[in-house]
Parts: structure tokens; sequence; C-alpha cells
């Protein structure tokens, strides 16, 4: 008992062990897995951000080309339309009397990105380290820019705190064109010279929240998948586990019981009655062993075939089991043989409990079908000697075929029990 009872604290930790082992395997491969599409999602987030950030800088660029071109852009002067002071004579009297002033690329830039702040969600500026324009001067992301185009980058961008949350700031570098040159030539710049930037900045406020949202569902998701594959793991394995149960009673069933007629095998009997001996020799308490052998069981055989004989093994197997006390123990003892162990009990109520046996023997053969069949048994009995340490067992069941033998001899189908020379059982 207490070594089933190790076996199976052993095999607990076992199947715990391995429940566990192969639960962090899955939670590792499920958190790679959704951190994977959590990273990239992420990246997605960041590759849109940037594609729209250089497509602002790219439609500026091109709108300050188109009006560079022209040589700039004449509006007509009115209410709320002021001149460019950093401009040479800006104003122009049209043929119509109209006053109309010049909007160059730098202007129209900032006009432009005036109107994107109020009616868009981006703002961008034309700045340089060395503006005409001193409202153009470049704050500190645009001046970090500015520094590494110098340094041969041609644009940068980050992510930032602003005013209105978080925003997306991107820069590109300005080349300047030759039709930059009626402006910039006196700076020095000559063209293909960088000669500053343009920045745009735009909130990502929602598509940060969006994102959040979606980490949320991926490891909500996350969470569910992998409970809902441990509990089909646990199911497994708590499956696996019954299944193993099943299969190793059913082996430890084969392994001590006679697949023919479903007694004791010799193996699991001689155990039981060495620990009966020794229980025997401690409590002082009698032991006996009986050994039946069934008669003329050669004949049942060559007569009428192997099948009938062992349909008359498991008669007589039957007739045991029907015969004993709960606490007596039966085995086959090999081929048409039986062994009886018969704890806490002498050598003649061994014998009448065997007498038992010889009379069930004919209701156990009645109904298996066997009426037509002689089938008795003969039956040796005899007690262990506690004096005997060493071969007691071996004595016993020596005397015990002693008398098996004289029951043989007397006539069969009888039960005798040991009877030592001086006479006494």
């Amino acid at each position: 008992m207490l070594k089933d009872g190790r076996i199976a604290k052993v095999e607990r930790r076992a199947y715990t062990s391995f429940f566990i082992s192969l639960a962090g395997i899955l939670l590792v491969l499920f958190t790679g897995i959704f951190l994977g599409f959590a990273l990239r999602n992420a990246d997605l987030v960041r590759e849109s951000v940037l594609a729209r950030g250089r497509s602002l800088f790219n439609q500026i660029v091109l709108t300050r080309r188109w009006a560079a071109e022209y040589g700039g852009v004449y509006v007509k002067k009115g209410e709320g339309v002021e001149s460019n002071p950093w401009l040479e004579h800006p104003d122009l009297l049209a043929a119509d009397g109209s006053l109309l002033t010049l909007r160059n690329p730098a202007l129209i830039t900032r006009e432009i990105s005036e109107i994107a702040a109020r009616e868009e969600d981006y703002r961008f500026k034309i700045t340089s380290l060395n503006p005409l324009n001193p409202g153009n001067a470049a704050d500190a992301f645009e001046t970090r820019a500015l520094l590494a185009f110098d340094a041969g980058a041609t644009e940068l961008w980050e992510t930032e705190e602003g005013s209105t949350g978080r925003q997306f700031r991107y820069m590109g570098a300005l080349r300047t064109e030759a039709s930059c040159l009626d402006c910039h030539a006196a700076q020095g710049y000559r063209e293909g010279d960088i000669r500053g930037g343009i920045s745009v900045s735009f909130s990502i406020e929602s598509l940060e929240a969006s994102l959040f949202s979606n980490n949320v569902v991926i490891v909500i998701l996350a969470l569910l998948i992998a409970a809902a594959t441990l509990g089909a793991v646990f199911s497994f394995v708590l499956k696996l586990r019954r299944e193993l149960d099943l299969v190793r009673a059913e082996l430890e069933e084969a392994a001590i019981h006679d697949g023919l007629t479903g007694l004791f095998n010799r193996r699991f009997i001689m155990e039981r009655l060495e620990e009966e001996a020794a229980k025997s020799r401690r409590s002082g308490q009698p032991l006996s062993c009986a050994i039946i052998d069934a008669d003329d069981f050669k004949a049942v055989n060559d007569v009428h075939g192997h099948l009938t004989g062992d349909k008359a093994l498991i008669a007589i197997a039957e007739g045991i089991k029907a015969s004993i006390r709960s606490y007596d123990v039966c085995g086959r003892y090999g081929g048409e043989e039986f062994i009886v162990v018969f704890p806490v009990t002498a050598a003649e109520e061994a014998r009448l409990s065997c007498e038992r046996i010889c009379r069930n023997i004919a209701e156990a053969r009645r109904s298996e079908g066997l009426e037509k069949l002689r089938l008795s048994v003969s039956i040796g009995v005899a007690a262990l000697d506690r004096a005997a340490d060493q071969n007691g067992i071996d004595l016993m069941l020596h005397q015990a075929d002693r008398a098996l033998y004289r029951a043989k001899s007397a006539g069969k189908n009888q039960c005798l029990a040991y009877e030592s020379p001086n006479g006494h059982s």
C-alpha cells in the first residue's frame, strides 16, 4: 500500500511537471506569436504615419516649385492682405488700377500652412538655420533636423508631446533650385545646396488610441486562445492519465491473475503465502494451505478436447471460490493444480473447508454445462511449521503435496490432511 502511495505521488508529480512544462511552452509560443502581431501592427502604423509625413512634404515641395517657376504669384491686395516686408518692391499696380502684391514661395508655404492648421489636422513650416524671415526660425526638432542635413541626412522624424497631444514631426531637406536663387543667391547658396527644410507635424492621438485598442484586443485574444488551449491540454492530460490508469490497472490485473480462471497466478499466490507465513510467525496464529488437483484431467482433454478442458478448469475455479472465506486466498498453481492459503486456520479446519470444495465442484460443473464429465478433485492440506523459519513454506507445500498423493491413492475425489510419521496432522 505504501509502495502504491509512493508510485501515485511520483505519478502526480510527473503529470504536474508535464502539464506545467507544456503550459510554459504554449505560453511562450502564444506570447511570441501575439507579441509579433502587436509589434507588426505598431510597425504598420509607424510606416503609415511616416508615409503621410513624406506625402505632405512632397505636396508642399511641388506647390513651392510651381510658384517658384512663375517667380511667385501676385494676389489682389485688400483687407487683411499685407505686403511681404522681406521682398523689395512686392507691390504692383495693375492696368485696371487695382493694387497687387507678390506672394513668393516661402510666404505661399506659410499661408497654406495656416489654412491647413485651421481646416485640416496638420501644419508645416519652411525653415533654415539662417532664415530671411525671423518668423521662420527653427524650433528644437527642426534644429536637430537641419544639423542632420548638414551631416548628410535628407530627412528626420520623431514623435513628441505637442500642445494638442501626441504629434508626429517630419522634416525633409529642401534643396536650392534655380528659381530660388533670385531670393537666396545673396546668402551664398548655389543650385543643389541644402538651404533648409520643410517640417510637417500632425496629431497621432487617434492613431495611438486605435493602436492601443488593437493591442488590448490582441492581448485579450491571446489570453482567451491560451486559456482555451491550456484547457484542452489539461483535458487531454486528464484523459491520458485516465487511459494510462486503466491500462496500468489491466496490466496489474494481468500480472497477478490467471488469464483463464481469473484466480491469482502462481507468482502472486506465492508472494501472499510468504506474507501470511511472516504474519503467522509474528502473531503465533496458525496457517494452512491446500493443493488441489483435478482428477483424471488428461482424459478430459484427450476425449473431449482442450476447449472442454478449459471449461472444466473454470468450473473447478468457481467451485473453489464458492467454498472459501473472503480472506482466504486461492490461485492457479499450474496446469490443473490449484492452491488455497488459509490464514489463521489450523489444518483440520482447512480440511473441512476443502471438503466443501469437493462438494461444490459438482455444482460448478452443472453451471458450466459439463454434466457429462466425471469432474472431481483431490486435495492435500498441510499446516505451517512456525519453527522452520528458513524452509517452512517449502516444507508446508511438500507436506500438502504428500497429502494430495495420499488422496489420489485412496481413490480420488477426497481431501486429506498431512499426517506426520508419528500419526499427527
